[in-house]
């Protein structure tokens, strides 16, 4: 055979292969007939949060088909719409319609872009999620929104709810844990089930990472305007470490166990964030959980400067062991499994294919709203437990009536955690336990 057929028959053999592993990713997903948008020359996206991520969403969403097209977009600050609009008008000029009258400002500003549009992309800080989810809901608009999406027992309860509602209307709805997308990973769990690591003896998680930027105080801000500038450092907004950033190793882990830690105890606290531009949140974590059958999870969190960083998970079996790099390893170390194909498209681009081909109803109609919030569940279960340093019990956090995020917002609203007569903010205290 020459060359010409050699590179053919390759070429073949990885497609077939590809389409086999993403099977594996899509295989598992029930059919519905999906409440679609077929028929329509477009589809009308609009964006809520127009930061880093938001943006990011919308590349990958405008990349997944040139059927789509960004009709709205809000946020709360200029600055943040300006940048994005400017960026994805630069890269996808045809599939951007967005004038200034479909360009929202303010707390608000969701309705508006929810009214515009086919499906919404919900990409603002996570305190903020459960309302935005709703109203697009009830509007009957399709959704993909990012993770965590609650931060409290409330919140959490609200996203259940209307998840069941979404599942109802028959209206898609895809959650920023890109890991469930990423086809190694879809590879590595099914070999995981299949007790290629034997049981499952113990789990564990790390996020360890520098601090997040502080955007200094500015003379004619709010303190709403302060907060939301910062959410990084604000439970309200950001549910702490856990569930802002630890809860895609945390669902890696959920996912692999088939159920969700029953209890939770930990520490944690402040080191290296003093005064007065880092609001309230603990700097390093560490919480251990447990699941029904008495395995247990360690997860341990850090944000702080000049030290030795670590995202990822281990998960040791009877046999043998899994980590975050697609690969199984011996006793030894030594690793007898790996997933090495560096063509996949990346995870976060497959889940939104996945969500626009099932707005377009060429792919099965998808709901990730349940795992989404029992995974974020459990980043809140983990909190309690670090913050108050009592055990939480699973139904503890589920049924908790603590609200930390406001019931309405005004600018000029007086904060549940404003600043002290020092310019600093109240830290949650071990052994002060208020669910």
């Amino acid at each position: 055979m020459n060359k010409k057929g050699n590179k053919t028959r390759r070429n073949f053999v990885k497609s077939t292969a590809k389409t086999v592993a993403a099977g594996m990713v899509f295989g598992h997903l029930p059919v519905f007939s999906s409440v679609n948008v077929l028929g329509q020359e477009k589809i009308k996206l609009g964006l809520v949060g127009c930061g880093g991520r938001g943006t990011g969403a919308i590349f990958q969403a405008l990349t997944a088909s040139k059927s789509v097209q960004l009709v709205a977009m809000g946020d709360v600050f200029q600055h943040e719409m300006d940048s994005s609009f400017q960026n994805v008008s630069k890269n996808f000029l045809e599939q951007v319609d967005v004038p200034r009258e479909r360009q929202f400002l303010g707390l608000d500003a969701y309705k508006n872009v929810i009214a515009e549009c086919d499906a919404v992309i919900l990409a603002t800080p996570p305190g903020f999620r459960p309302e935005h989810f709703e109203h697009a809901i009830n509007s009957g608009k399709h959704v993909f929104m990012e993770k965590p999406l609650a931060v409290d027992g409330p919140g959490y309860r609200k996203i259940i709810a209307v998840g069941e509602r979404a599942e109802q209307k028959k209206l898609n709805v895809v959650v920023g844990l890109q890991s469930r997308y990423e086809i190694g990973m879809n590879e590595m769990v099914s070999k995981i089930h299949a007790g290629e690591i034997g049981d499952i003896l113990s789990t564990d998680v790390y996020y360890n990472v520098g601090k997040a930027t502080v955007h200094p105080r500015k003379p004619d801000q709010t303190e709403l305007e302060y907060q939301i500038s910062n959410w990084h450092y604000f439970n309200w907004l950001w549910g702490g470490q856990l569930a802002g950033q630890a809860i895609h190793q945390i669902d890696v882990i959920n996912w692999i166990k088939q159920e969700y830690p029953m209890k939770a105890s930990g520490m944690g606290g402040r080191a290296m964030l003093e005064g007065p531009d880092h609001g309230e949140i603990f700097d390093h974590h560490y919480v251990e959980m447990e699941y029904a059958d008495g395995t247990k999870l360690h997860v341990q969190c850090r944000q702080m400067d000049n030290c030795a960083n670590r995202m990822g998970f281990n998960v040791q079996g009877s046999k043998a062991r899994a980590n975050e790099r697609c690969q199984l390893l011996d006793t030894q170390g030594n690793a007898f499994w790996r997933y090495r194909d560096k063509d996949d498209r990346p995870s976060s681009q497959i889940e939104q294919d996945v969500f626009i081909g099932a707005v377009m109803g060429t792919k099965p109609y998808i709901n990730n709203t349940k795992y989404g919030a029992e995974s974020t569940l459990t980043t809140i279960m983990g909190r309690m437990a670090i913050e108050s340093g009592e055990i939480i019990e699973l139904e503890e956090a589920k049924t908790s009536e603590l609200r930390i995020v406001p019931e309405t917002f005004s600018w000029n609203m007086e904060m549940p955690n404003a600043p002290l007569t020092d310019g600093n903010y109240s830290i949650p205290k071990p052994r002060v336990k208020v669910l």
